[in-house]
């Protein structure tokens, strides 16, 4: 006997939504992603192209360069050519993941229409007449919401009797009032998690207008998802739905040998660092940045304990750039500078002089102190292995590069105790000059 297809009055009454399928944990809007994000969310989101035939593909983009071995717009593309297209997902996302194929929207309402609640964005209006009809006919206009930010579309879609789903940039709800949207007929409004508070607050004062209230989109931390459930959000839409709804088990060691795991969030504006064969993090880019580990390693409670990375630097030179270790009281996409600090905590590094250095950061003040720091000792040679060493106790910090020599930066402070979200960082430095970190761990 067959299960009764789920509607949006199953929903829970908090609502997470795997943005294209969890773009930070999977290729984006692929069935292997859509598949993937399903696991821990309670929607599942996917974007909609109109092919050169009136064919309706996945993809999020105008063009299919960013994401698969081809180039072109999606008009250039007919049915047969589109399941021919192959997202070429190991140059792009990360190493070790295969070429997969991109789906059709009539792949994905028959895959997982009859037991998901999907949420599919028209990004152009000329898709909407053939979407509803797929959705109508499917007998899925109580489980599929069709999203636009243009309120004339959305009110073309509940016309058809299908569910429309408006969502607002953080530019357009600077500007708007809420209010005209109640009679739209809308399920949802949605609005960007980059918006002020005042903004989201003005839309929680009409959420009640919506039956399924006011979501919110792209969230890509914890610390973004308490927020917004403060302001009034009734959904999560997010990039990361293993590691922002909680529901995956903390690990000691990172999982990065057979994929991006759970979480690994970069902090903007730099993009998050390549991940290469075997697990290790190509940090290449040329702006100071660190990238959240999220999901697997951070949480970390106990009052006693190590965190060590490999590491090694393209460089040997002065100008090396630094590498750190981030412990920070929660999971915001702090960097060192003070204006950038999101939280409190402390960086702990090994500097491009060839020193070892803690800082202590302190939000109330916006300020990155620097609060010990020693020569490292020995000789750095360029592209080998080193490990930066931190330990946390009850009364002090400390860090060090073992196989350099036995020096430690050590400093009694309590200042600060977690749960510590964890991070790895690289500092700016000569175009060229790059860092690699692997084997990540917490004892």
């Amino acid at each position: 006997m067959s299960r009764p297809v789920p509607t949006i009055d199953d929903l829970p009454a908090i609502i997470y939504s795997a943005h294209r399928g969890g773009s930070g944990e999977s290729p984006e809007n692929t069935m292997e992603a859509l598949r993937a994000g399903a696991r821990f969310t309670d929607v599942t989101d996917c974007d909609v192209q109109v092919l050169g035939d009136g064919t309706l593909g996945v993809m999020h983009d105008a063009t299919v360069d960013r994401t698969t071995s081809r180039t072109g717009p999606v008009t250039d593309f007919n049915a047969a050519q589109w399941a021919a297209l192959r997202v070429n997902a190991g140059s792009w996302f990360g190493a070790g993941y295969p070429s997969v194929a991109v789906p059709t929207v009539a792949d994905v309402l028959d895959a997982l229409g009859p037991s998901r609640i999907l949420s599919v964005e028209a990004k152009t209006a000329a898709s909407v007449g053939e979407l509803t009809g797929m959705i109508l006919d499917r007998g899925l206009e109580r489980s599929v919401l069709i999203n636009s930010s243009d309120p004339t579309v959305v009110e073309a879609i509940v016309a058809t009797g299908c569910l429309g789903h408006l969502y607002r940039s953080a530019a357009q709800m600077a500007g708007d009032d809420f209010t005209q949207f109640t009679d739209l007929g809308a399920t949802v409004l949605d609005v960007d998690i980059a918006g002020t508070d005042v903004d989201i607050a003005r839309a929680a004062e009409v959420k009640d207008a919506f039956p399924l209230g006011l979501w919110t989109h792209t969230v890509m931390r914890r610390s973004q998802r308490d927020r917004a459930l403060a302001l009034g959000c009734r959904s999560i839409i997010t990039d990361y739905p293993g590691y922002v709804t909680g529901k995956v088990a903390p690990r000691r060691t990172d999982s990065l040998a057979s994929g991006w795991g759970y979480g690994y969030v970069p902090s903007s504006p730099a993009p998050r660092p390549k991940l290469l064969d075997g697990g290790v993090l190509h940090f290449d880019w040329t702006a100071d940045n660190q990238v959240l580990l999220a999901g697997e390693l951070s949480g970390i409670t106990a009052s006693t304990f190590t965190v060590e990375a490999k590491f090694s630097l393209s460089s040997a030179a002065a100008s090396r750039p630094w590498f750190r270790i981030h412990l920070g009281l929660d999971d915001a996409g702090t960097l060192l500078k003070g204006s950038e600090i999101l939280h409190s905590g402390y960086t702990l590094q090994y500097g491009g002089a060839g020193d070892l250095s803690i800082y202590r950061d302190d939000l109330p003040t916006a300020s990155a102190a620097k609060i010990a720091t020693v020569p490292a000792g020995g000789t750095f040679a360029a592209d080998t292995p080193y490990t930066l060493r931190v330990k946390v106790t009850a009364t002090q910090v400390s860090v060090t590069v073992p196989e350099l020599s036995t020096a430690t930066a050590t400093i009694k402070d309590s200042t600060y105790r977690g749960p510590w979200s964890l991070f790895l960082g690289r500092g700016a430095s000569t175009t060229g000059v790059t860092a690699k970190a692997w084997d990540i761990a917490v004892t």
